[in-house]
């Protein structure tokens, strides 16, 4: 039996898992390492930070994706990885051989800020962690114990469909005081990697939603109460969202695969450049031969590959390639029920895509 460990319970593990259900390849002892017995959707977060489902409807329980492919589930923490002996230790202290292993442990937010905002904000990532955080600072509010301001640090896709779902949230309130939600971004545009329709249509949805933007603006100093900008205005917010980018799990480092800025650097086949019995997808992965950014999109398409080269290494078969889309459809949520989409450098303001977001991030959901 040939061992393959799945390190971290992503996108890409989740959609692979799937996939080995249905093809059953035979010779294979799966085991996956997860700190959480399930796993958070991030196209489902805008929607239910602006309230319109429940927490819940964010989870991907592991256990019964695991069951069908004959997957054993740990739930803890993989805390360091020896790909030259082919041993991951865990943090319950125990360590798992394997002859191949997949890393797909996410990323955590990128925060270059001083301390007080580190200390107070909230990162992103991981998902979980932020949905419980913002719903405790929602009932605090409801609650009467803090008022309804917050701030979101990083304009960029993420940062502005954060910021309008925490204000439609604060909006829909019973309150006496009225909320207010700021987007603060450190360089002089919105969206500094979108294209300039899709910048003036999030604008304009700002404006409409009253979120106070700051551009060019960066944080100096934070306390529980406000942040201080470096023009010397002062923001008041009582719970900070950090969406400033992804930097990679601290742990990588030691482990001698070949990294960039600590990325796990793979090819083609999704495999390590330095270590080829070691794969890496989703956020977990640098891509050398095509390099994408830490979208979602790509961490699900690539599910059915890392799914594929399991199989092929099952049936000692030459492995395929990956090959990511050069465009594809980005549906951004606006707090309220509708989204714009953007494709081929064109973005729509229709009611219809609020719909299809909404149908793809079900339909992901009901296929796990």
């Amino acid at each position: 039996m040939t061992r393959i460990l799945l390190i971290g319970g992503g996108h890409t593990h989740v959609v692979a898992l799937r996939r080995l259900a249905s093809m059953k390849p035979a010779g294979l002892d799966i085991h996956l390492v997860s700190p959480e017995p399930s796993t958070s959707y991030s196209g489902l977060l805008p929607g239910h930070i602006a309230g319109h489902w429940p927490r819940t409807d964010l989870e991907i329980p592991l256990a019964p994706l695991c069951h069908p492919s004959g997957t054993t589930l740990h739930t803890t923490r993989a805390i360091s990885l020896d790909p030259s002996a082919r041993i991951a230790g865990l943090d319950d202290g125990r360590e798992l051989a394997f002859e191949y292993a997949s890393l797909d442990i996410g990323a955590i937010a990128a925060v270059d800020a001083p301390d007080g905002l580190v200390s107070v904000g909230v990162p992103v990532k991981p998902l979980g962690p932020f949905a419980d955080q913002w719903s405790a600072f929602v009932s605090s509010v409801e609650a009467g114990a803090n008022p309804p301001c917050a701030a979101v640090i990083g304009a960029g896709t993420a940062g502005v469909e954060l910021a309008l779902s925490m204000k439609h949230r604060l909006d829909k309130l019973d309150l006496t005081a009225r909320p207010k939600v700021a987007l603060i971004e450190r360089g002089e545009v919105l969206l500094p990697d979108g294209n300039a329709s899709m910048r003036r249509q999030l604008e304009k949805e700002l404006n409409r939603a009253c979120v106070t933007v700051y551009k060019g603006e960066p944080v100096v100093d934070a306390d529980e109460t406000l942040m201080r900008l470096a023009s010397g205005e002062s923001v008041p917010a009582r719970f900070v969202a950090l969406a400033t980018g992804a930097r990679p799990q601290s742990w990588l480092a030691g482990t001698g695969l070949a990294l960039n800025d600590g990325f796990v650097s793979v090819g083609p086949t999704l495999q390590s450049i330095s270590h080829p019995h070691i794969f890496a997808c989703g956020d977990t992965a640098h891509l050398t031969f095509s390099p994408r950014p830490k979208a979602g999109v790509f961490a699900v398409r690539q599910g059915a590959v890392l799914a594929e080269q399991i199989g092929r290494l099952a049936a000692n078969r030459a492995l395929s390639e990956y090959h990511p889309q050069t465009d594809y459809l980005k549906l951004v949520s606006l707090g309220r029920r509708r989204a714009i989409a953007e494709k081929w450098g064109v973005s729509l303001n229709l009611p219809g895509m609020w719909s299809l977001k909404r149908h793809i991030d079900f339909d992901f959901m009901k296929d796990n």
